[in-house]
């Protein structure tokens, strides 16, 4: 479905006529587009389901901000060197327990590691270039185009758009949406598991979060009482 059909039908199932002048919708295209757009970015953060494979050229430096290479990041998955060497990822505190002087030992660079959202390091340190395969952030989805997610997960944008919209009508007609919420997470969920079972088949060093255990009624519950 492209980014229209999805916005008609959020309109739709939101309880407005999508065949209405924009100027008499209470629900606009553009505003459905928009929650169309954060429940997909929502979901592959939960999922990890979109990756991408570049080089990152080394300068020597010790550490480096990824987004300013790669706008789309979310977290890497894998780094390797130009033969085919695989990088070990490490906590800051092992690279400080392995060497005290990590940040100044140059050489081939054999582990990395990443904290915060973007923050990488690199034990050790020269001017090689590494190819890194990472989870990445859709594309801003527009009228004309599909969503990036698998096809079969696609109709869950509905179910996730349709809360965040109505969001704006107050808590007693968002608690409304609740059991499309749920079917979203549920949806993004099962997508997440088949990304895990397959990244550890691939060995890569990040799964998507496990969201199995999540309790959403203490959210809720919180929520509520504010």
């Amino acid at each position: 479905m492209t980014g229209l059909e999805l916005s008609e039908r959020v309109i739709e199932r939101a309880g407005d006529d999508p065949a209405l002048l924009p100027s008499q919708q209470y629900y606009k295209p553009q505003e459905a587009l928009a929650c169309i757009n954060q429940a997909q970015r929502l979901f592959v953060l939960i999922s990890l389901c979109l990756e991408t494979t570049a080089n990152m050229q080394l300068t020597g430096d010790p550490f480096y901000r990824a987004l300013t290479f790669f706008p789309d990041w979310i977290v890497p998955l894998r780094f390797r060197l130009p033969g085919g060497a695989k990088l070990k990822p490490s906590r800051l505190r092992d690279l400080a327990a392995l060497d005290t002087q990590w940040t100044n030992r140059a050489g081939t660079p054999i582990r990395y590691t990443h904290s915060g959202f973007d923050l990488l390091g690199f034990y050790k340190q020269d001017s090689s270039i590494v190819t890194v395969t990472y989870a990445r952030s859709p594309a801003e989805l527009i009228f004309t185009a599909e969503p990036e997610i698998p096809e079969e997960y696609q109709p869950a944008l509905i179910e996730g758009a349709i809360p965040i919209m109505r969001a704006k009508e107050g808590q007693q007609e968002w608690q409304k949406t609740l059991p499309m919420w749920g079917r979203f997470m549920e949806s993004a969920r099962q997508c997440a598991e088949a990304v895990r079972a397959r990244n550890l088949e691939q060995g890569l060093d990040r799964i998507p979060v496990e969201i199995r255990r999540f309790d959403m009624s203490a959210v809720l519950k919180k929520k509520a009482s504010k």
